[in-house]
């Protein structure tokens, strides 16, 4: 009885610490975005992209760089 008693318990503290973990990082993003400290954007494959508000312009190059040589590899 008493190990299951701690089984059960160390389970609950750690599915309880990775959900309350999740949370904190989902609202600090949130929150960086919303005040703009942090931007973003989805690409075509559906990934989210976060950058500093600073960064765009390299970001942009970087992206039309890519997208470039992807054009020069195809036959």
């Amino acid at each position: 009885m008493i190990t299951a008693y701690t089984i059960g318990t160390a389970a609950g503290i750690w599915i309880f610490r990775q959900w309350s973990q999740e949370k904190i990082i989902t609202a600090t993003i949130d929150t960086l975005i919303r005040d703009e400290y942090v931007r973003s954007f989805e690409d075509e494959d559906g990934i989210t992209h976060l950058y500093k508000w600073h960064e765009l312009d390299d970001i942009i190059e970087q992206i039309q760089e890519a997208q470039d040589h992807d054009q020069d590899d195809t036959p």
